[in-house]
């Protein structure tokens, strides 16, 4: 497969959507950075982009057209999350969140086809990440754990319909993931050294993830070497899902 396919990566400006991009990059490919702002890394492309904007989404995939004329692969990886009880969620809270997070991907997804069907695209491939929340719960996560399952339905649905122009579609589901975000929620507890042994512990792996973790499952969803897989959700989290937990005897 060509080392020169062209990528776009919403949300990858940051965390986990900067590690996918440089995944991508490392290996020879054309990285375009979907985002409100510009990552720090200058080698990356960058257009302004508001994955909750159909008007702000098509403006970028025209620019990809003009500029590269087809797409390779997309990665739809922007999403937010809060933290409110059911009860005190407002409308414009849940309104923001499935707007980025399943509107954004969808939008994306559309105005991104017409690119990928062009003959010059190899193998096309879109990978949506989802989240083991929307396997599992986490208290005070509901509109984002709704979100994110109906990423992982709207993947099943993008694999049916397009498979027969060769285009796949997976999701990749995370687990806790080393970022900013869950970094300053560990920050907050004043014996820190006890709370990573716990959460160390409900993860068979032994360890906490990574940004590169869930940027290796995604470059190798979108590789020939997963050529027969689509309308999948593949878990990334360390066997946390896979462990039933037991009582502390």
């Amino acid at each position: 497969m060509s080392s020169k396919r062209i990528v776009i990566v919403t949300g990858g400006s940051q965390n986990i959507g900067l590690s996918i991009a440089r995944r991508f990059q490392k290996s020879g490919a054309t990285v375009i950075c979907a985002d409100l702002n510009p990552p720090q890394d200058n080698s990356l492309n960058f257009i302004a982009t508001d994955v909750s904007n159909e008007a702000s989404i098509m403006a970028m995939m025209d620019q990809v057209e003009m500029d590269f004329g087809h797409l390779d692969v997309l990665v739809n990886n922007a999403g937010i999350c809060i933290e409110t009880p059911i009860q005190d969620t407002t409308e414009q809270q849940w309104d923001r969140v499935m707007d980025i997070n399943i509107k954004g991907t969808f939008l994306t997804t559309k105005h991104a086809l017409r690119l990928m069907k062009n003959p010059a695209a190899t193998a096309p491939a879109i990978v949506n990440i989802s989240s083991i929340e929307g396997l599992g719960a986490n208290p005070l996560h509901a509109v984002y754990a709704a979100s994110k399952a109906a990423v992982a339905g709207f993947t099943r649905n993008t694999a049916l319909e397009y498979g027969p122009y060769g285009i796949r579609c997976n999701a990749v589901a995370p687990g806790w993931i080393n970022t900013p975000f869950n970094e300053r929620l560990l920050a907050q507890y004043p014996d820190r050294e006890a709370v990573d042994t716990e959460i160390e512990a409900l993860h068979p792996a032994g360890r906490l993830g990574v940004p590169e973790d869930v940027a290796n499952t995604v470059f190798w969803l979108a590789s020939s070497e997963a050529s027969f897989i689509t309308g999948q959700e593949i878990i990334c989290d360390g066997g946390r899902l896979a462990k039933l937990p037991l009582p502390k005897l």
